[in-house]
């Protein structure tokens, strides 16, 4: 078996190997790998060149120091020649190359199956989270909307509370001052008879004064007495709202929560790679 250190031809021992045989498991020098590809039976054997190759490390039985040559398909491993007659003699065999590339194949299969499902839920969670955002952004829109809605109700009963006050106060305050100027006229009446009272008291004429008295007498009469209004009065009688109460006037959130989906345990994949092993 080539030797990694030597980097001598194993043909012809004497020149450099800087070319190894795959399939020979050997280092040639550059003619007599010339050779080993005209000849019939090596004619497609493929090479690995360079000053610096290092062949592939090869793996052996540790029990019987041989090379693994066979891969026991019912096994599941690979064997040497001797363990394919000792103990796996009536199990069926593939050449362990063959076997190797279709375990590559098979893994290969495995990992991209398993990156493609990981795409596909990374896939799934993105439109997942990105149609709850959206969803996010309507809610939020929504109670803003029937916030603006209730503040417009609040507003409007407001305007309407203090529209009421305004015109109920413009009718009171129309009366109060209908009245007050009732008052203001019949006060005036009253100063002039005090005053027209005051310039007779000098009149000595016993039946003359007599008649001018009885002439504001008559006046006097003539007036009906005014009577003053009930005095109007308001007030307002707040209501206590608890914070809870303000709630009920809104929606109601819900939301549908992330669970975590337990996945179901796979049956462990039927490829065992070549374990029972040791290098060279």
């Amino acid at each position: 078996m080539a030797q990694a250190a030597s980097k001598t031809c194993e043909i012809c021992m004497s020149s450099p190997g800087h070319n190894y045989c795959e399939q020979c498991d050997q280092l040639f020098c550059d003619g007599c790998k010339i050779s080993h590809l005209r000849t019939k039976m090596t004619k497609s054997h493929t090479f690995l060149s360079g000053p610096n190759i290092n062949p592939e490390v090869k793996l052996y039985c540790k029990e019987h120091d041989e090379n693994f040559i066979y891969y026991c398909l019912e096994c599941s491993t690979p064997v040497c020649k001797i363990c394919a007659i000792k103990k796996h003699k009536s199990h069926d065999f593939a050449e362990i190359k063959e076997s190797t590339e279709g375990i590559k194949a098979e893994v290969k299969k495995l990992i991209d199956m398993k990156m493609r499902n990981l795409q596909s839920k990374i896939a799934d969670i993105d439109q997942g989270s990105n149609k709850y955002q959206t969803g996010v952004k309507g809610v939020i829109q929504a109670i803003r909307e029937e916030g603006r809605h209730l503040k417009e109700m609040i507003d409007t009963k407001v305007e309407v509370l203090i529209d009421t006050l305004k015109e109920k106060d413009t009718r009171n305050v129309q009366t109060l001052q209908s009245v007050g100027n009732e008052l203001k006229t019949a006060l005036d009446k009253a100063k002039e008879q005090h005053k027209l009272y005051q310039d007779i008291q000098g009149i000595k004429d016993t039946t003359k004064l007599l008649q001018k008295l009885k002439q504001i007498e008559s006046q006097i009469d003539q007036k009906e007495e005014i009577q003053i209004p009930s005095m109007p009065s308001v007030k307002y009688d707040k209501k206590t709202v608890a914070e809870g109460e303000i709630g009920k006037l809104f929606g109601e959130l819900t939301f549908g929560e992330t669970v975590k989906k337990e996945e179901n345990p796979k049956p462990q994949d039927n490829v065992r790679l070549m374990g029972c092993m040791t290098s060279t």
